[in-house]
């Protein structure tokens, strides 16, 4: 093996100084005070967008990253009770959002088929009884031809390792007649659910990739106990259905 000779001299050292300081900028970039990292947002209840990138320049990847954690939550913030739909099957699940979450999670209480269902979030095209008069019967007008319907259809894709966290004020809705001018309709008005532990429910949809096989409509299930003095959590995994 050669052995590269150093230059001791104070002429060389001073020059070899000179020449690594004029090659360091070409290497390292910008300053790190310079950079702006921006993370991304996590899903909430909407459930319309699909993540933003995260912005890795500043990332030491000598350090392990910590892995996302659902059901963490900030309890000053947070809502009485958070519900996160996680999809760790391998394939997108599709959530239908056209009639909103109501249509997507409930709840009930007791065993089938004694149980009693309760609506954690209105009825899709309804409004409040306490509404001004006027607008207690609102009209939602659906498209009627088929490839109308099919444009108006609103999935949300939940990518296989992603999650959509859904917070609930804890109350739940309830019915009853009301009028707009001549029209009747129904209103809600909301009050704290009884105690209880409820089963909760959210559904999704595995579309297929073959003509050989039919999507498939996949459920799972919860538990919540209320009321409950802390903000709690609950998760509703979506495996691969079988």
């Amino acid at each position: 093996m050669k052995t590269l000779a150093v230059p001791t001299t104070p002429f060389a050292v001073a020059l070899l100084t000179g020449l690594l300081f004029l090659v360091q900028p070409g290497c390292g970039g910008a300053n790190a005070g310079d950079a702006t990292t921006t993370p991304g947002q996590s899903h909430s209840n909407t459930g319309d967008d699909e993540g933003d990138d995260i912005d890795t320049t500043d990332i030491d990847s000598s350090t392990p990253a910590t892995p996302d954690t659902p059901t963490a939550v900030d309890t000053s913030t947070a809502a009485p009770v958070t519900f996160v739909l996680k999809n760790s099957g391998s394939d997108e699940l599709f959530i239908n959002m056209d009639k909103g979450w109501q249509a997507v999670i409930f709840a009930y209480s007791g065993q089938v088929p004694n149980a009693k269902s309760m609506l954690m979030f209105p009825t899709h095209c309804t409004a409040s009884c306490d509404s001004a008069p006027e607008e207690r019967c609102p009209v939602c007008p659906e498209p009627e031809r088929v490839k109308e319907i099919r444009a108006a259809e609103n999935h949300d894709a939940v990518a296989p390792g992603d999650s959509r966290s859904v917070p609930w004020d804890g109350k739940a809705f309830s019915y009853k007649k009301a009028k707009a001018g001549k029209r009747g309709c129904k209103c809600y008005t909301t009050a704290t659910p009884e105690p209880e532990t409820y089963t909760v429910k959210a559904c999704g949809l595995r579309k297929t990739k073959s003509a050989k096989s039919r999507s498939k409509y996949q459920c799972v299930e919860g538990t919540m106990t209320l009321p409950s003095s802390e903000p709690i959590v609950v998760e509703l995994d979506f495996a691969d259905a079988e």
